[in-house]
C-alpha cells in the first residue's frame, strides 16, 4: 500500500470522533467525495434533508441540495412541495447508532458540472457505499427494465439538459429484481446499453433489507480498462468487464438517481437507505481497497 494515502489522525481527534466514524484513519489522498450521514446533513420539518454537504478534504463538489426542478411528474405525488428530500433516521442500531438517509424516489443534486471530470477520461475512480435496499418498488417501476440509481452523474445531450457531447458518466444503481449494477458510459456511441460502451457490471441481488458495502472500480489509464464490482468483499470482484476510455467527461454528480432530477423522476431512482458513500479520483489498488473496506466495517459493522 502506498503509505502516503494513509493519514492518521492525532489522538484527540479518534477519541472525539471515532465512535461516530469521523476519523480521518483511512486514505485520504484522491478522496474527492466523502457523504457521511452522521455529519453536514441539512434538515427542516424535523428530518427531511434538504442538504447533504461533503466532508472529502479534496472536494469540488460541496453540497447535495434538495431541488424542485423538473419535479412535475414522478411515481410519488407532487401535490404538496418538498416531495423528493430524503429522510434522515437518526441512530440506526443496525448500523452501530450511526444515521442514515432514507430514499425513496428521492434524489439530491451537486451543482458543479465539473466536479468529477477527468475520471472517466483517464483517472478512474473507486467508490464505496454503506447501502441497504429495500424492494425497489412504486407503480412507475412495475416491469420497468430501468435499473434504479443510488448516485450517477450521466450527461444527456437529449432535451431538457441539451448539454454538450453524447451521453457519458458513471453510477451505482439496483435493477427492479434486485440485482445491483455498476457501469460506466463513454459517449462513444447513442445506443442505450450496448454493452460494449455501456457494459452491465451485475451481480446477484444482495439480500433487501439488509446493509452491504457495495464498491465499484474503473481502471486509471486509456484504452481498455476494467470496470470491477465488488459486494462485501475487496479482494474478489463478483463480475468484471473491458471498458474503452472515451473523452467526453460526465455531468453534475446525483445522489439516489442517475442524473439530474429533470429526467425520469422516480423510475430510475433508488429506494432504500445510503449511510455513507465514498469516491476517489483514482483505482485504488486491491491492497488499498480492502484498508478503506476494513474502515467502514469497523465504523459500521463492528
Amino acid at each position: 500500500m502506498h503509505i502516503a494515502r494513509i493519514l492518521k489522525s492525532l489522538p484527540i481527534a479518534l477519541v472525539l470522533f471515532s465512535s461516530w466514524g469521523f476519523s480521518q484513519d483511512f486514505i485520504q489522498e484522491d478522496l474527492v467525495l466523502d457523504l457521511n450521514a452522521d455529519i453536514g446533513v441539512t434538515t427542516e420539518e424535523k428530518n427531511m434533508v434538504t442538504t447533504w454537504t461533503n466532508q472529502a478534504p479534496h472536494a469540488k463538489a460541496i453540497d447535495f441540495t434538495a431541488t424542485e426542478e423538473g419535479r412535475t411528474k414522478t411515481i410519488i405525488s407532487q401535490e404538496v412541495l418538498g416531495t423528493g428530500r430524503p429522510t434522515l433516521l437518526r441512530q440506526s442500531q443496525e448500523i452501530n447508532g450511526h444515521d442514515t438517509l432514507i430514499f425513496r424516489e428521492d434524489e439530491l443534486i451537486n451543482d458543479n458540472d465539473e466536479a468529477f471530470h477527468g475520471m472517466m477520461t483517464g483517472g478512474g475512480y473507486t467508490w464505496f457505499a454503506v447501502i441497504k435496499a429495500y424492494e425497489q418498488g412504486g407503480p412507475g417501476k412495475i416491469n420497468s427494465r430501468y435499473p434504479n440509481a443510488f448516485f450517477g452523474c450521466l450527461r444527456s445531450s437529449g432535451p431538457p439538459q441539451k448539454e454538450s457531447g453524447q451521453y457519458a458518466g458513471f453510477w451505482g444503481s439496483f435493477y427492479p429484481d434486485g440485482r445491483v449494477y455498476m457501469g460506466s458510459r463513454n459517449g462513444l456511441n447513442e445506443k442505450v446499453r450496448d454493452g460494449i460502451n455501456t457494459p452491465e457490471v451485475e451481480a446477484p441481488a444482495p439480500a433487501i433489507n439488509e446493509w452491504h458495502i457495495i464498491m465499484g472500480r474503473q481502471g486509471s489509464g486509456q484504452g481498455i480498462v476494467q470496470l470491477d464490482l465488488f459486494v462485501n468483499d475487496p479482494t474478489q470482484a463478483v463480475n468484471s468487464h473491458d471498458f474503452p476510455v472515451g473523452d467526453v467527461e460526465p455531468s453534475r454528480m446525483a445522489i439516489g438517481t442517475e442524473r439530474n432530477a429533470i429526467n425520469h423522476q422516480g423510475k430510475e431512482s433508488f429506494d432504500g437507505e445510503l449511510a455513507r458513500l465514498l469516491m476517489y479520483e483514482t483505482a485504488l489498488t486491491s491492497a488499498e481497497m480492502k484498508a478503506v473496506y476494513d474502515h467502514l466495517r469497523s465504523v459500521y459493522f463492528e
